[in-house]
């Protein structure tokens, strides 16, 4: 008889350079973005993949831990730290939750207009084009991340 050898027992944490581009516009502001190139971890998941990374302020202390679970359908966002806040992005779909900063929480919706990812254990890519509203205020938003495996 032959047994099935389950994949997902060899699938292991792996360190990658991650590069995080974000845009926002909020009705009656200027477009703003920001860029950021860190190092995290990717890991594959029973549906999809996990990937963690660090924001650190000028001083290298780490202010914000970020976690996207990525699921075929589905990609969850999770802040911690200075900013905290749990996002779920299904393409058409809209999902309120939080935003938690140091002078307080406000209500938050998201509406994914696009969701995208591909990866692989070398890395890939993804991208995110969603409207949010917070504290009231509307803005459209886009996320995109190329996920680098460290040679």
């Amino acid at each position: 008889m032959m047994t099935e050898t389950n994949e997902k027992e060899d699938c292991m944490k792996r360190n990658v350079w991650l590069t995080v581009h974000g845009e926002q516009q909020y009705e009656g502001m200027s477009a703003d973005s920001s860029d950021l190139r860190v190092r995290g971890t990717m890991e594959e998941t029973c549906d999809g993949y996990l990937l963690r990374y660090e924001e650190t302020d000028g001083d290298g202390k780490v202010t914000t831990a970020t976690r996207l679970a990525l699921a075929p359908d589905c990609i969850i966002l999770t802040r911690t730290g200075e900013v905290t806040s749990e996002m779920a992005f299904a393409e058409g779909e809209e999902h309120t939750s939080f935003y938690a900063v140091p002078y307080g929480t406000l209500p938050v919706a998201v509406k994914a207009e696009s969701v995208k990812w591909k990866l692989d254990e070398n890395g890939g890519m993804l991208a995110l084009h969603y409207a949010i509203t917070i504290g009231g205020q509307r803005g459209k938003c886009a996320l995109r991340i190329r996920v680098r495996t460290e040679e």
